[in-house]
Protein backbone atom coordinates (compact mmCIF):
# COMPACT_ATOMS: atom_id res chain seq x y z
CA UNK A 1 0.00 0.00 0.00
CA UNK A 2 1.41 3.38 -1.01
CA UNK A 3 2.22 5.74 1.82
CA UNK A 4 0.26 8.97 1.97
CA UNK A 5 2.20 12.17 1.44
CA UNK A 6 2.51 14.62 4.33
CA UNK A 7 -0.02 16.84 2.57
CA UNK A 8 -2.54 14.00 2.29
CA UNK A 9 -2.03 13.07 5.94
CA UNK A 10 -2.63 16.66 7.03
CA UNK A 11 -5.68 16.89 4.78
CA UNK A 12 -7.17 13.75 6.34
CA UNK A 13 -6.61 15.18 9.81
CA UNK A 14 -8.16 18.51 8.87
CA UNK A 15 -11.24 16.76 7.50
CA UNK A 16 -12.05 15.33 10.95
CA UNK A 17 -12.39 18.92 12.19
CA UNK A 18 -14.16 20.46 9.20
CA UNK A 19 -15.97 17.70 7.28
CA UNK A 20 -14.40 18.84 4.00
CA UNK A 21 -13.76 16.49 1.11
CA UNK A 22 -10.26 15.92 -0.25
CA UNK A 23 -10.62 18.43 -3.09
CA UNK A 24 -11.33 21.10 -0.47
CA UNK A 25 -8.85 20.06 2.23
CA UNK A 26 -5.75 19.23 0.16
CA UNK A 27 -5.31 22.68 -1.46
CA UNK A 28 -6.04 24.33 1.89
CA UNK A 29 -3.25 22.56 3.79
CA UNK A 30 -0.86 22.74 0.83
CA UNK A 31 -1.25 26.48 0.32
CA UNK A 32 -1.79 27.83 3.83
CA UNK A 33 -2.07 27.10 7.55
CA UNK A 34 -3.38 23.64 8.49
CA UNK A 35 -6.52 25.16 10.04
CA UNK A 36 -6.50 28.97 10.25
CA UNK A 37 -8.42 30.93 12.84
CA UNK A 38 -10.35 34.11 12.07
CA UNK A 39 -7.91 36.97 11.63
CA UNK A 40 -9.97 39.91 12.91
CA UNK A 41 -12.10 40.61 15.96
CA UNK A 42 -15.07 41.47 13.74
CA UNK A 43 -14.83 38.09 11.98
CA UNK A 44 -14.55 36.30 15.33
CA UNK A 45 -17.66 38.09 16.60
CA UNK A 46 -19.75 37.16 13.58
CA UNK A 47 -18.62 33.53 13.58
CA UNK A 48 -19.34 33.18 17.31
CA UNK A 49 -22.85 34.55 16.72
CA UNK A 50 -23.34 32.14 13.83
CA UNK A 51 -22.40 29.21 16.08
CA UNK A 52 -24.85 30.32 18.78
CA UNK A 53 -27.59 30.68 16.17
CA UNK A 54 -26.79 27.28 14.67
CA UNK A 55 -27.13 25.53 18.03
CA UNK A 56 -30.61 27.02 18.47
CA UNK A 57 -31.62 26.36 14.86
CA UNK A 58 -30.59 22.70 15.12
CA UNK A 59 -33.07 22.20 17.97
CA UNK A 60 -35.82 23.30 15.55
CA UNK A 61 -34.59 21.04 12.74
CA UNK A 62 -34.79 18.15 15.23
CA UNK A 63 -38.56 18.66 15.43
CA UNK A 64 -39.08 18.38 11.68
CA UNK A 65 -40.38 14.99 10.50
CA UNK A 66 -39.48 12.36 11.46
CA UNK A 67 -38.79 14.41 14.63
CA UNK A 68 -35.96 12.66 16.42
CA UNK A 69 -33.58 13.59 19.22
CA UNK A 70 -31.66 10.32 18.95
CA UNK A 71 -30.42 10.96 15.40
CA UNK A 72 -27.48 13.39 15.02
CA UNK A 73 -28.94 16.71 13.87
CA UNK A 74 -26.77 19.71 13.04
CA UNK A 75 -27.02 22.83 10.90
CA UNK A 76 -23.62 22.51 9.20
CA UNK A 77 -22.30 19.52 7.30
CA UNK A 78 -19.01 21.12 6.31
CA UNK A 79 -16.98 24.16 7.29
CA UNK A 80 -14.23 25.61 5.08
CA UNK A 81 -12.04 27.84 7.27
CA UNK A 82 -10.37 30.79 5.57
CA UNK A 83 -10.33 34.57 5.66
CA UNK A 84 -14.09 34.22 5.15
CA UNK A 85 -15.50 30.96 6.45
CA UNK A 86 -17.62 28.95 4.00
CA UNK A 87 -20.47 26.93 5.46
CA UNK A 88 -22.26 23.98 3.84
CA UNK A 89 -25.72 23.49 5.31
CA UNK A 90 -27.52 20.31 6.25
CA UNK A 91 -30.89 19.71 4.57
CA UNK A 92 -33.74 21.92 5.86
CA UNK A 93 -31.39 24.01 8.02
CA UNK A 94 -31.38 27.28 6.07
CA UNK A 95 -34.75 28.65 7.21
CA UNK A 96 -34.22 27.97 10.93
CA UNK A 97 -30.71 29.44 10.73
CA UNK A 98 -31.91 32.62 9.02
CA UNK A 99 -34.69 32.99 11.59
CA UNK A 100 -32.06 33.11 14.34
CA UNK A 101 -29.58 35.34 12.49
CA UNK A 102 -31.52 38.01 10.59
CA UNK A 103 -32.11 41.17 12.64
CA UNK A 104 -35.58 42.09 13.83
CA UNK A 105 -37.32 43.78 16.75
CA UNK A 106 -40.07 42.06 18.75
CA UNK A 107 -41.88 43.94 21.50
CA UNK A 108 -39.08 46.45 21.75
CA UNK A 109 -36.39 43.76 22.04
CA UNK A 110 -33.74 43.21 19.41
CA UNK A 111 -33.24 39.71 18.05
CA UNK A 112 -30.78 38.37 15.50
CA UNK A 113 -27.47 39.98 14.56
CA UNK A 114 -27.65 43.77 14.36
CA UNK A 115 -26.53 45.12 11.00
CA UNK A 116 -26.47 41.74 9.27
CA UNK A 117 -27.11 42.06 5.53
CA UNK A 118 -27.41 39.64 2.63
CA UNK A 119 -25.65 39.58 -0.72
CA UNK A 120 -26.69 36.96 -3.25
CA UNK A 121 -24.19 35.20 -5.50
CA UNK A 122 -24.94 32.69 -8.23
CA UNK A 123 -24.37 29.61 -6.10
CA UNK A 124 -24.04 30.99 -2.60
CA UNK A 125 -25.39 33.58 -0.19
CA UNK A 126 -23.14 35.92 1.77
CA UNK A 127 -24.09 37.29 5.18
CA UNK A 128 -22.17 40.41 6.16
CA UNK A 129 -21.93 42.48 9.33
CA UNK A 130 -19.53 45.39 9.11
CA UNK A 131 -16.12 44.11 8.06
CA UNK A 132 -16.98 40.43 8.57
CA UNK A 133 -18.88 37.89 6.53
CA UNK A 134 -19.72 34.21 6.17
CA UNK A 135 -20.70 32.43 2.97
CA UNK A 136 -23.48 29.84 2.77
CA UNK A 137 -22.33 27.53 -0.01
CA UNK A 138 -24.98 26.02 -2.29
CA UNK A 139 -27.64 28.57 -1.35
CA UNK A 140 -28.71 30.01 -4.70
CA UNK A 141 -31.51 32.53 -5.20
CA UNK A 142 -34.25 29.88 -5.16
CA UNK A 143 -32.94 28.37 -1.93
CA UNK A 144 -32.63 31.82 -0.34
CA UNK A 145 -36.20 32.68 -1.30
CA UNK A 146 -37.43 29.46 0.28
CA UNK A 147 -35.45 30.18 3.44
CA UNK A 148 -37.10 33.59 3.65
CA UNK A 149 -40.54 32.03 3.16
CA UNK A 150 -39.77 29.88 6.20
CA UNK A 151 -38.84 33.00 8.19
CA UNK A 152 -42.11 34.71 7.26
CA UNK A 153 -44.12 31.56 8.00
CA UNK A 154 -42.51 31.20 11.43
CA UNK A 155 -43.41 34.80 12.27
CA UNK A 156 -47.01 34.18 11.22
CA UNK A 157 -47.20 30.88 13.09
CA UNK A 158 -45.88 32.43 16.31
CA UNK A 159 -48.24 35.37 15.98
CA UNK A 160 -45.73 37.84 17.41
CA UNK A 161 -45.58 41.32 15.92
CA UNK A 162 -42.16 42.33 14.69
CA UNK A 163 -40.32 44.79 12.49
CA UNK A 164 -37.28 44.07 10.34
CA UNK A 165 -34.02 45.59 11.50
CA UNK A 166 -32.68 46.32 14.92
CA UNK A 167 -31.19 43.12 16.27
CA UNK A 168 -28.80 42.52 19.14
CA UNK A 169 -25.79 44.81 19.21
CA UNK A 170 -24.09 43.25 22.24
CA UNK A 171 -20.77 41.57 21.61
CA UNK A 172 -20.30 37.88 22.37
CA UNK A 173 -17.88 37.20 25.21
CA UNK A 174 -14.68 35.39 24.24
CA UNK A 175 -15.72 35.50 20.58
CA UNK A 176 -12.38 34.11 19.41
CA UNK A 177 -13.23 30.87 21.22
CA UNK A 178 -16.67 30.63 19.62
CA UNK A 179 -15.13 31.28 16.21
CA UNK A 180 -12.52 28.56 16.79
CA UNK A 181 -15.28 26.12 17.72
CA UNK A 182 -17.30 26.93 14.59
CA UNK A 183 -14.26 26.20 12.43
CA UNK A 184 -13.90 22.81 14.16
CA UNK A 185 -17.58 21.98 14.61
CA UNK A 186 -17.42 18.75 12.58
CA UNK A 187 -15.71 17.11 15.57
CA UNK A 188 -19.23 16.70 16.99
CA UNK A 189 -21.00 15.44 13.86
CA UNK A 190 -21.79 12.07 15.49
CA UNK A 191 -23.34 13.68 18.58
CA UNK A 192 -27.14 13.87 18.79
CA UNK A 193 -26.84 17.64 19.10
CA UNK A 194 -24.43 20.33 20.24
CA UNK A 195 -24.79 23.22 22.67
CA UNK A 196 -22.05 25.84 22.94
CA UNK A 197 -22.07 29.15 24.79
CA UNK A 198 -19.69 31.58 26.51
CA UNK A 199 -19.33 30.89 30.21
CA UNK A 200 -16.92 32.46 32.67
CA UNK A 201 -13.47 32.89 31.15
CA UNK A 202 -14.15 30.60 28.20
CA UNK A 203 -16.86 28.58 26.47
CA UNK A 204 -18.91 25.63 27.65
CA UNK A 205 -19.69 22.84 25.18
CA UNK A 206 -22.05 19.94 25.87
CA UNK A 207 -23.37 17.13 23.72
CA UNK A 208 -25.11 13.73 24.10
CA UNK A 209 -23.77 10.60 22.41
CA UNK A 210 -21.03 10.64 19.82
CA UNK A 211 -17.37 11.29 20.65
CA UNK A 212 -15.99 10.95 24.15
CA UNK A 213 -14.73 13.91 26.16
CA UNK A 214 -11.21 12.50 26.03
CA UNK A 215 -11.33 12.23 22.24
CA UNK A 216 -12.54 15.82 21.82
CA UNK A 217 -10.03 17.09 24.37
CA UNK A 218 -7.19 15.37 22.54
CA UNK A 219 -8.25 16.80 19.18
CA UNK A 220 -8.59 20.32 20.59
CA UNK A 221 -5.09 19.97 22.04
CA UNK A 222 -3.53 18.96 18.71
CA UNK A 223 -0.68 21.43 17.98
CA UNK A 224 -1.61 21.80 14.30
CA UNK A 225 -5.40 21.66 14.21
CA UNK A 226 -6.49 22.29 17.79
CA UNK A 227 -6.92 25.49 19.76
CA UNK A 228 -5.53 26.90 23.00
CA UNK A 229 -8.74 28.66 23.97
CA UNK A 230 -10.39 27.84 27.29
CA UNK A 231 -13.16 25.32 26.53
CA UNK A 232 -15.06 23.27 29.12
CA UNK A 233 -16.45 19.98 27.83
CA UNK A 234 -19.37 17.89 29.03
CA UNK A 235 -20.67 14.77 27.32
CA UNK A 236 -23.80 12.88 28.33
CA UNK A 237 -25.25 9.61 27.13
CA UNK A 238 -27.48 9.67 24.07
CA UNK A 239 -31.22 9.82 24.88
CA UNK A 240 -32.71 6.41 25.57
CA UNK A 241 -36.13 7.48 24.27
CA UNK A 242 -37.10 9.60 21.29
CA UNK A 243 -39.33 12.69 21.31
CA UNK A 244 -42.88 12.51 22.62
CA UNK A 245 -45.46 11.41 20.06
CA UNK A 246 -47.23 14.77 20.32
CA UNK A 247 -44.12 16.55 19.04
CA UNK A 248 -44.42 14.62 15.77
CA UNK A 249 -47.67 16.43 14.92
CA UNK A 250 -46.14 19.92 14.69
CA UNK A 251 -47.88 21.60 11.70
CA UNK A 252 -44.91 22.02 9.37
CA UNK A 253 -45.77 23.17 5.84
CA UNK A 254 -44.68 20.48 3.40
CA UNK A 255 -42.38 22.90 1.59
CA UNK A 256 -40.09 23.19 4.60
CA UNK A 257 -39.88 19.55 5.64
CA UNK A 258 -39.53 17.83 2.27
CA UNK A 259 -37.20 20.12 0.32
CA UNK A 260 -33.44 20.41 0.64
CA UNK A 261 -32.50 24.07 1.02
CA UNK A 262 -28.83 23.72 0.15
CA UNK A 263 -27.16 21.57 -2.48
CA UNK A 264 -24.23 19.23 -2.26
CA UNK A 265 -20.88 20.78 -1.27
CA UNK A 266 -19.59 22.98 -4.07
CA UNK A 267 -16.47 21.31 -5.43
CA UNK A 268 -15.31 24.54 -7.07
CA UNK A 269 -14.71 26.31 -3.79
CA UNK A 270 -13.00 29.31 -5.32
CA UNK A 271 -16.22 30.33 -7.08
CA UNK A 272 -19.19 31.88 -5.32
Amino acid sequence: MARLSITDQLADLRRTYTGENLSQAVPAVRDGEPLPDAATEAQQQLEAKVLLAACTAASVVQLMPPASITTPTHVFRTVEPGDVVKLHLAPRALGPLLFELLPRTEGGYGMGVAGLTHRQHRRSAELTAGDASVVLIGVDQDAWDQGMRYVRWMHEFRGVEYTDGGGVEDEVAKAATGSALLRRVHLWHDACWLRALPLGNGWFVEWPGGPSESDIRAKLADPRFGTRHDISLQRSEAPAEDVDRAMRTYPWPEEFVSAVTAGEPDQETERR
